[in-house]
C-alpha cells in the first residue's frame, strides 16, 4: 500500500488513507491509519479531497449499515443501471466477509470477470467499488456488520442483479449453496449469460 498526498484548502489538512491497487485498476482498497492515545483510537475513513486527488468523483449521498447475525449470509449480486449507477465505499465494522465484484460493462476488457477481496474489521480496510460493478458479499463470521457509503440513492426501477452462485462467473465461494442464507428474490436472479441489463 502507499499513501497519496492530497491538496487541501488553506488552513486544513487532508487525512489520507493507505491505497492498494489491484488487477482491476478502478477497484481500490484502503487502509485507515489508526492513531491511539489514552482515550482510545481514531482513524479517518473518508475524505472527499483525498478521493478527488485520486481522480475518483465520489460524493456520499446515502449510507447503510447492514447487520448479519449469521455466517454464510449472502447479499447480492446487486447493481444499478445508468443514470443511477451506484458507487460504493464499503467497510466491515465487525466480523469478516468476502467481497466480490463482477464487471458488467460490455465495453470493458474485464467484462464478466470478478475480483474477490476479504475484509476484516480489525484491519481497518475498505473497498471502493465503481457503479459499473455488480456487488455481492458473503459473511465469514457471525455478527458481521458492514457500512456502505453510497454515491447514489436507491433507484428501484434501475436496480438489477445476477445469480450469486452462477458457475459461469467462476467464483470460489468459501460456502456451499446449502449453507448460504439468501433472500428469496436473490435466488431468482438471471445467470450472467442471460442478463441483458448491462452497463455500456
Amino acid at each position: 500500500m502507499n499513501t497519496i498526498a492530497a491538496t487541501s484548502k488553506p488552513g486544513t489538512v487532508v487525512e489520507g488513507l493507505e491505497v492498494r491497487h489491484h488487477d482491476f485498476p478502478d477497484i481500490l482498497t484502503f487502509r485507515s491509519p489508526v492513531r491511539s492515545d489514552i482515550r482510545g483510537s481514531v482513524a479517518p475513513t473518508y475524505n472527499k479531497e483525498f478521493f478527488d486527488s485520486l481522480g475518483i468523483k465520489f460524493d456520499v449521498l446515502h449510507e447503510n449499515h447492514c447487520v448479519s447475525p449469521h455466517t454464510a449470509t449472502v447479499r447480492g449480486f446487486h447493481y444499478q443501471l445508468p443514470p443511477h449507477s451506484q458507487a460504493k465505499l464499503i467497510r466491515v465494522v465487525r466480523g469478516r466477509m468476502l467481497d466480490v465484484n463482477v464487471d458488467v460493462r460490455k465495453s470493458s476488457p474485464t467484462f464478466g470477470q470478478h475480483i474477490a477481496i476479504e475484509l476484516v474489521a480489525g484491519e481497518w480496510d475498505q473497498i471502493f467499488v465503481p457503479g459499473h460493478y455488480a456487488h455481492c458479499y458473503c459473511t465469514l463470521e457471525e455478527n458481521t456488520d458492514v457500512v456502505f457509503k453510497l454515491g447514489a440513492g436507491f433507484a428501484p426501477e434501475h436496480a438489477v442483479g445476477l445469480a450469486w452462485n452462477d458457475p459461469a462467473l467462476g467464483i470460489d465461494w468459501p460456502i456451499s449453496q446449502d449453507e448460504a442464507i439468501v433472500l428469496e428474490r436473490d435466488l431468482d436472479r438471471p445467470s450472467f449469460h442471460d442478463v441483458t441489463a448491462l452497463h455500456p
